[in-house]
């Protein structure tokens, strides 16, 4: 964790809470919310603490991470201690952080204690409701706007759409005097949901104008319906009228391939995807190890799988599928560089136990336990005044002399908890001093 925690250091001598607000935001712009928790915690070992700029960019990264309540709970508790949790960019953030955790409740209460509502502050609150399915309070909320915008309508009728509503969705979409991309593509998409394909595909040639969005909504639509073939038809269609895939695109029309056992098209879209520089994707390299698999050709799939410098959990996965399909899942053990670790006999164990190969999975758990391989229990780490403790899953034995020594100090506690499960953090949390108690 040091060696991790020291690139989020700035190069400058002596970096100011602006050098610092500069990095956690490009974290978070580039798809990395735990470096910008990460930067932030060492932006406070510098003596710096978080403003109304920091603040909204932490709230975004919290957002984007899943089973991360604490550190949300706890930065919010951070805004009212520092009095920041008044200022309007802050409070529209909480109101997105706490939608995007789906804690409506939470969300409910700091929308009562904005003073001055602006329509960014009611649109954030109807797309709490909106994107947590409770559409009866979301038009509530609605027909008690003072003013709404475009956004507002949009944000009804993609609550609908997502849940299949397309009577109520349409109301609403037929209501708008003008519309743009956004409205166009919710109502797709509610088409798509309730299964109208036919409809979905004439508001489709309808629409004035058409972005990336919208073609992959029409063939995730196609996928899920199973007509691969239009699917297909319609990325060459995507290609010809100019219109740039995205690695979403190519993934979504290597699935059809793969359900097609098409090998040819295949390929095709895997010279595609390297000439447009797609193919690093761990998205459209999964689909590609997935979709040669699937098709007969197993050497293509471990070709790809070899040559991705980036392999995730889904990845692997795909590799391991692949080869229990053609028989050779033995072979996992000379894929790899190294000695399988605890995570990847665990994973090939329950592969086969999900597909009802008892004696299969039982193998895997004997190789483990004869290699005197141990499942890695989850742990904890607690600093207090500049000392760790280490808490294996289920141990309490330390519990109250901790609490006792924590009353004794009375300090700030910072938690830092970590779970290992195939080499990735699943969750860093962060309390600072006592909680986030009497937040509301």
């Amino acid at each position: 964790m040091a060696l991790v925690a020291c690139s989020f250091i700035p190069r400058s001598a002596s970096p100011d809470p602006r050098s610092w607000n500069k990095i956690i935001k490009e974290h978070v712009l580039n798809g990395d919310p735990r470096g910008a928790i990460l930067a932030y915690i060492n932006m406070q070992k510098f003596g710096f603490n978080a403003d109304n700029f920091t603040f909204p960019i932490l709230l975004k990264a919290v957002g984007s991470l899943s089973s991360c309540y604490d550190i949300g709970f706890a930065l919010h508790g951070q805004t009212i201690k520092t009095g920041y949790d008044g200022h309007v960019f802050v409070q529209t953030a909480l109101l997105n952080m706490y939608s995007s955790i789906r804690s409506i409740d939470n969300a409910c209460k700091v929308f009562e204690r904005v003073s001055v509502k602006d329509i960014v502050a009611w649109n954030s609150m109807l797309d709490a409701y909106a994107s947590c399915g409770q559409m009866d309070n979301a038009i509530k909320l609605f027909n008690l706007m003072p003013c709404r915008d475009l956004a507002s309508f949009n944000i009804v009728i993609s609550g609908y759409a997502s849940f299949g509503k397309i009577a109520s969705a349409r109301t609403i979409f037929d209501n708008i005097s003008v519309r743009d991309i956004v409205s166009w593509n919710s109502m797709i998409l509610a088409y798509t949901k309730a299964g109208d394909i036919e409809e979905a595909r004439n508001l489709f040639e309808e629409m004035p104008e058409r972005n990336v969005i919208t073609w992959n909504t029409m063939i995730t639509g196609y996928l899920h319906y199973q007509l691969y073939i239009e699917a297909l038809d319609l990325f060459d269609e995507m290609k010809a009228e100019n219109s740039k895939p995205d690695h979403l695109t190519v993934a979504g029309v290597l699935s059809a391939c793969a359900h097609l056992g098409s090998l040819e098209m295949g390929r095709k879209i895997h010279i595609y995807a390297q000439n447009h520089r797609l193919a690093s994707s761990i998205h459209v390299t999964t689909s590609l190890i997935d979709m040669y698999a699937k098709c007969g050709s197993i050497k293509s799939s471990l070709e790809v799988f070899y040559k991705s410098q980036v392999k995730d959990i889904y990845c692997w996965n795909a590799i391991i599928s692949g080869l229990a399909l053609h028989g050779y899942v033995t072979k996992l053990m000379s894929a790899r560089d190294c000695d399988m670790s605890d995570g990847e006999f665990m994973m090939l164990a329950n592969l086969y136990a999900s597909c009802g190969q008892w004696e299969e999975a039982k193998k895997w758990r004997d190789l483990m336990n004869n290699a005197g391989i141990v499942k890695t229990a989850g742990c904890s780490v607690i600093e207090v005044d500049g000392r760790f403790y280490k808490f294996l899953a289920g141990e309490i034995g330390m519990e109250t002399d901790l609490s006792r020594q924590h009353a004794l100090a009375g300090s700030r506690v910072r938690t830092v908890a970590a779970v290992k499960e195939t080499n990735k953090i699943d969750s860093m949390i962060v309390v600072w001093n006592g909680g986030v108690g009497g937040m509301f």
